[in-house]
């Protein structure tokens, strides 16, 4: 007997050695690549903005598309509505956003990201009551062409208007209110992006 277990030991002591442990760490699994981002279910007012990063980053639109309401609408600054005229901004609705992230996202083919608030999320207003919140403060985009040139990079100040309805919370009014730096602002990409077609 004692032979016999010596034996199976050889045995499986070759055979870890010529096709590796089954107890040995394997490789790890290449992220998700599929075009969907991961989606939150947006049962806090922030939960929006995180499937909207998310929806900026992958290729598919479902979550930014799903984390706005149906009456959706874009405010740009006066600044930005004077220099690309008025008619550009005219009925900024969820179908005319929905056509510019599809531009966008054909133009920036390399990694795209936008960042609310602080590092933490933090806004320099946030009010959030029964069904509805608003928050004020930065942003930041920061979007790649992905043909080696430099990112461009959009950044301003945004009153973001969000209501809670049956699927959870969604946003229903992007505002620019103000400049960041020198850097242009959502609005300005917004207009040159529907001006352009």
């Amino acid at each position: 007997m004692r032979v016999k277990i010596i034996y199976m030991l050889a045995v499986l002591t070759f055979m870890a050695a010529a096709g590796g442990c089954v107890f040995e760490p394997r490789d790890a699994e290449l992220p998700d690549t599929g075009e969907e981002g991961t989606w939150i279910t947006p049962n806090q007012p922030k939960d929006v903005f995180l499937n909207i990063m998310s929806g900026l980053e992958a290729a598919a639109n479902s979550n930014y598309e799903r984390s706005l309401d149906e009456t959706f609408t874009f405010i740009p600054l006066p600044e930005d509505e004077a220099a690309l005229g008025s008619e550009v901004f005219d009925g900024w609705n969820k179908e005319v956003e929905m056509e510019m992230l599809t531009r966008l996202k054909s133009i920036f083919l390399g990694e795209r990201a936008i960042e609310f608030g602080d590092e933490d999320m933090v806004f320099e207003r946030e009010d959030v009551e029964v069904g509805y919140a608003e928050f004020e403060g930065e942003y930041v985009m920061t979007l790649d062409p992905g043909d080696g040139s430099e990112a461009e990079v959009y950044a301003g100040k945004a009153i973001f208007y969000l209501t809670k309805g049956t699927q959870g919370w969604i946003l229903t009014k992007w505002e620019d209110i103000d400049v960041s730096g020198s850097f242009p602002t959502s609005g300005y990409l917004r207009g040159t992006l529907r001006g352009s077609n």
